[in-house]
């Protein structure tokens, strides 16, 4: 059977072969009948969903796949309804992949690192892109230049979990040359290896964002590749904007902070910039306005600013002001290691040991950080 269908400027052919229907675009993918049709009534789609997925067909894909083939081997990978229809939703032009000669072998390499059925499904989901890359181009490169970098696959399934992006990012080449530019500063491979298990997303800054702030962090911040904080500040000044990271000094120095305080800060902590400037200005309030602590004391303590105001830094203060003022402790600590130092710690010190004197004290404590 042929039907025939005509949308404004293009027109489209569709085939039934006793399967489904097979979908042939002459010229860019209109709105059309019969693809609306089959994602309404095979993965759910509203009416005005799959008007608008099927609007997204790329006119140079490949149509003449039966879709069902598509949506059965993500059924097998471990995907469920919904997340199929999320994923189709996002990039419709995967109905149409050929899934024995371009599908499989990518996942495949997946399933060879160790990767589970419900790891793929979370990292396919994150970033669909992986399906339009490159087998040997893109997605082999990366995993052996990783491989090598981290020194198994066990690390690699790591990294991959954290930063789902990475496996289908520029390809080995850029990677690489991220690695080159911080070794050629100092940095030792094993230096390089820990700090993306942790923050993997240094390697997507690119070879020439990554050279500036390498010599930025050097020059105008004054570390060294030999600190153990460089890598740290690298990565946060590089995901700012210098507009953004200006900003969130002039917040600070509105505080009375001067360039050496804000400095100090990050030298000891760059990931104080990322916090919101509501999280700053409330912190500030509370800390220099309210109890009078001076701005050099903040900044060599910036942890203090990382610290839940609400559920960690108010209550504790509280209890230890009150247990000073009544001197129902031995107990020296100053206001810095009440706050850092554990919870259970905290709980042994300050809050347990005055049941008696104070019974109420520990379930106000509980209440107040929301146990």
């Amino acid at each position: 059977m042929l039907v025939k269908a005509r949308a404004l400027s293009s027109a489209l052919i569709f085939k039934f072969n006793g399967n489904g229907f097979l979908f042939q675009y002459s010229t860019t993918a209109p709105t059309n009948h019969f693809m609306v049709k089959y994602l309404i009534n095979s993965l759910g789609f509203s009416k005005e969903e799959a008007i608008s997925s099927s609007a997204k067909v790329s006119y140079h894909i490949n149509t003449d796949k039966n879709p069902d083939l598509f949506i059965n081997f993500l059924k097998q990978t471990g995907f469920s309804n919904t997340q199929i229809k999320i994923l189709v939703s996002k990039s419709p032009d995967l109905l149409f992949y050929d899934v024995e000669r371009i599908l499989k072998p990518k996942l495949h390499c997946l399933t060879e690192l160790g990767l589970s059925g419900s790891d793929i499904v979370k990292i396919l989901l994150r970033d669909w892109t992986f399906f339009s890359r490159g087998l040997d181009t893109h997605i082999r490169p990366v995993i052996k230049c990783l491989r090598i970098l981290l020194g198994s696959d066990e690390n690699v399934v790591k990294v991959i979990k954290k930063t789902s992006w990475l496996i289908s990012y520029n390809g080995g080449i850029t990677i690489q040359d991220c690695l080159n530019l911080l070794q050629s500063v100092g940095c030792s491979n094993d230096k390089i290896k820990n700090f993306v298990l942790t923050r993997p997303g240094i390697l997507k800054l690119g070879a020439k964002k990554l050279e500036e702030t390498l010599h930025r962090v050097e020059k105008e911040f004054g570390v060294s590749p030999d600190s153990a904080m460089f890598l740290h500040i690298v990565s946060v000044l590089a995901s700012h904007s210098r507009s953004n990271l200006d900003k969130k000094v002039e917040i600070f120095k509105s505080f009375g902070w001067s360039d050496s305080d804000v400095l100090t800060m990050l030298q000891k902590l760059p990931y104080c910039v990322g916090l919101s400037d509501a999280k700053v200005r409330t912190a500030l309030t509370f800390l220099m306005n309210e109890l009078g602590h001076e701005s050099v004391y903040i900044a060599s303590r910036p942890s203090l600013l990382m610290c839940s105001l609400e559920k960690r830094v108010r209550p504790r203060y509280e209890i230890w002001k009150l247990v000073n003022e009544k001197k129902l402790t031995k107990c020296k600590w100053g206001f810095y290691t009440v706050v850092s130092c554990p919870e259970s710690r905290f709980l042994e010190k300050y809050v347990l040991p005055l049941k008696a004197e104070l019974p109420d004290l520990y379930d106000l404590y509980i209440k107040n950080i929301g146990k």
